[in-house]
């Protein structure tokens, strides 16, 4: 088994809001070991983003409390000074973020935002950063790197765009990358071009990568392990082919059959999972799926499980009422 890269711990981030404190992440404990790809999918909402950022150390400098863990290959993250997080930021971790038209600068040229990443964080000189910035683009396959590197953000198609954004987070060799829904607002050709870009990338720069998704679809065959997230929580966790086949958790069902099927026919219904997320300002002392869980006993709205480990399948949920360990027919797995 290959060394730990990443080991967070009982990581909780609460912001102060005027009606009170919201937990956004809750106790997430999990560790991630070098050259794996983790995925970390649920609903919008579920924590997900907050809790890569918080992994990064980009929360707010305000308002904001963060308790519990993150080492990042021997760094600790939560406590650092921000002069501490920004000499890992680029060579240690980097994020490739949901919508690269705000993370590009409009008005700035593609090869200068690429250079300036050299420049700072590497100390190249301009000349080199330009070279370096040429591979880059060509790297992440984009193509007449010359006339791509002299053009604005918005001469791009979205796809590149997204292209861009990934070679500037590549450009310092980061050993992590964390993808937060890097494929959202992409066409479903342009999806795949990206994430296998992703797959390949990691292969030839020996990264360990976390990506962050709410569709199950994404994270089912270029994962090795996936954590499900719900209301801050992780709800269930364990191998890939575990969670697909195998799940307990009735959350877990639900996304699984609101991803749409091949098979069926033109214009069927997509099926939706009934209620509303949770009020993260208002959660009950019970399971905070129970309002929306066919499932549910009075226990689930009552008194909220702990994550444990399943006798039968080896991975880990958080459930009182849980699914039979069989395989689901409503997966979809290969």
């Amino acid at each position: 088994m290959s060394e730990e890269l990443l080991i967070v711990k009982d990581l909780t981030t609460t912001f102060a809001t005027a009606s009170g404190p919201l937990t956004a992440v809750g106790d997430v404990s999990f560790n991630l070991h070098e050259n794996e790809t983790l995925g970390i999918v649920g609903e919008s909402g579920s924590g997900k983003t907050v809790l890569s950022r918080t992994i990064m150390g980009l929360q707010p400098r305000t308002n904001v409390a963060v308790s519990g863990s993150v080492q990042l290959n021997g760094f600790e993250v939560v406590g650092a000074s921000e002069d501490s997080k920004r000499s890992i930021w680029g060579t240690e971790v980097a994020m490739v973020f949901q919508d690269p038209m705000t993370s590009l600068n409009p008005v700035m040229r593609i090869g200068k935002q690429i250079d300036e990443t050299l420049r700072v964080r590497l100390g190249m000189d301009k000349a080199a950063a330009k070279a370096r910035a040429l591979e880059l683009l060509e790297l992440v396959g984009i193509p007449s790197p010359e006339q791509r590197y002299r053009a604005y953000p918005g001469h791009l198609s979205g796809g590149m765009r997204q292209r861009v954004v990934i070679a500037i987070a590549l450009a310092c060799s980061p050993k992590l990358l964390m993808a937060d829904e890097p494929t959202t607002g992409l066409d479903v050709t342009i999806q795949a071009q990206i994430l296998n870009l992703l797959d390949r990338l990691k292969t030839q720069m020996n990264m360990s990568v976390v990506l962050v998704t709410h569709d199950l679809g994404v994270v089912a065959t270029r994962t090795s392990r996936i954590i499900v997230m719900y209301a801050g929580r992780v709800v269930e966790t364990g191998s890939t082919r575990e969670v697909f086949k195998h799940h307990r958790m009735p959350y877990t069902r639900a996304l699984l059959e609101s991803s749409p099927k091949i098979a069926n026919q033109s214009h069927t219904r997509l099926q939706t999972i009934p209620g509303r997320p949770p009020n993260l300002l208002n959660l009950t002392q019970g399971c905070a799926f129970a309002p929306r869980c066919a499932y549910a006993t009075q226990r689930c709205h009552q008194e909220r499980p702990e994550l444990e480990p399943s006798s039968e399948t080896g991975h880990s949920f958080a459930c009182w009422n849980p699914l039979p360990a069989t395989t689901s027919e409503g997966a979809s797995f290969s």
